[in-house]
């Protein structure tokens, strides 16, 4: 190839030997130099390379400059761009919007409406690619997201293999956190107990560390939830004096505002306290007074029975022997009113289970028979 000045190129001999006689009669003095690619400079001026490119031909190396492409759709995209349906589409690559693939906001959004289904049946497939793409993304998950995943994955109560469980890394990532909200601490102390294996994970470390979260964000925390934290705690064996006067303070200033507090948060908290040893005089006689005034209301009830029951064992637990004989005797009047509410239910359905028998038995007559008499089926 050859190239005459900065704007005139020729591939061949022949073309520069025409180009030459329709020109030479006026005058044109032509300068003539080889064309070179950028290639062919770029193998110029590394003589090691040269050695491996010096049978590639000449033309075939020009042919490969001369091809390139400015875009893939054609000259054609312009074309009625404003159609209701247009011919060429920008292709959306929301990649963040597979499950595979999902950031934290997608795998939070799923997550939420998986727990808003509980129950619904998804397949193993989608736990398998969701606790994966939780695993990669748990150094980013928050407490109060940490708490969704495992309400999540617990509610449904998946079970999958063990490199698809996603306990363990939670409650990795809950220890390097700081600033819990109330609901996570409260999500987290009530599961990670049931699905961590103590033997493997430090589960008294991170549920005292979630004691000490609790402490902290008491006022984000209802009296039940509050409870509900400390029996988890309780139930591990670990006993956290802090929190349990930061729960009975609560527990005391709900108290006196009537019906602030329902008879099972009230057995409860008892079994709670009797469990962490905490011996608040005052609180406890409140306890017996306020559970004593709600079983008299609700006697005929099984709930009043056993929560009398849970606060008797709790007080006697814990030496308090000031209000026992007046919580007995609520307790006993409640335990005979479920009895006979339980023997009046069974005599109601007994009646009402004749009374149907009585009913189809007088709605039967002999023209309920085939004619003839024959049983059902027969022929004559």
């Amino acid at each position: 190839g050859l190239q005459l000045g900065p704007y005139l190129s020729f591939d061949s001999c022949e073309s520069v030997r025409l180009f030459l006689n329709m020109h030479r009669p006026r005058g044109i003095c032509l300068a003539l130099r080889p064309l070179q690619s950028p290639l062919q400079k770029h193998l110029l001026q590394r003589p090691w390379l040269v050695g491996s490119t010096a049978s590639v031909p000449l033309q075939g190396l020009s042919a490969l400059q001369h091809r390139s492409f400015g875009t893939t759709d054609g000259p054609f995209r312009h074309l009625k761009p404003n159609e209701i349906r247009p011919r060429f589409v920008n292709r959306k690559k929301h990649y963040n919007e597979v499950l595979v693939m999902a950031d934290i906001r997608k795998l939070l959004e799923t997550a939420q409406e998986v727990l808003s289904q509980p129950s619904r049946e998804f397949p193993k497939p989608f736990w398998e690619v969701l606790a994966k793409r939780c695993i990669q993304s748990m150094h980013l998950l928050k407490p109060m997201e940490l708490a969704i995943i495992s309400r999540t994955f617990d509610v449904h109560n998946v079970e999958l293999k063990p490199r698809y469980d996603v306990y363990h890394p939670i409650a990795e990532q809950a220890r390097c956190s700081k600033h819990f909200p109330g609901l996570a601490v409260l999500v987290l102390a009530e599961v990670l107990p049931r699905k961590l294996d103590a033997e493997k994970a430090d589960l008294n470390g991170l549920l005292k560390m979630l004691g000490r979260q609790a402490a902290d964000v008491m006022w984000e925390l209802s009296v039940s939830h509050a409870v509900r934290v400390l029996e988890a705690l309780t139930v591990a064996g670990i006993r956290d004096a802090p929190l349990c006067s930061r729960v009975a303070r609560k527990l005391a200033a709900q108290l006196e505002v009537r019906g602030a507090v329902r008879l099972e948060d009230l057995a409860a908290a008892a079994s709670a306290f009797a469990g962490q040893d905490h011996r608040d005089l005052p609180l406890l006689l409140s306890i017996a007074d306020a559970t004593a005034v709600l079983c008299e209301e609700a006697l005929s009830s099984d709930d009043a029975a056993k929560a009398s029951r849970r606060v008797l064992d709790a007080l006697e637990q814990l030496g308090v022997d000031d209000v026992l004989q007046h919580l007995r005797g609520v307790a006993a009047r409640a335990a005979e009113a479920a009895i006979a509410a339980a023997a009046m239910g069974r005599g109601e359905r007994l009646q009402a289970a004749e009374e149907t028998s009585t009913d189809a038995s007088a709605s039967f007559s002999l023209e309920d028979l085939p004619s003839g008499g024959s049983r059902p089926g027969a022929t004559r």
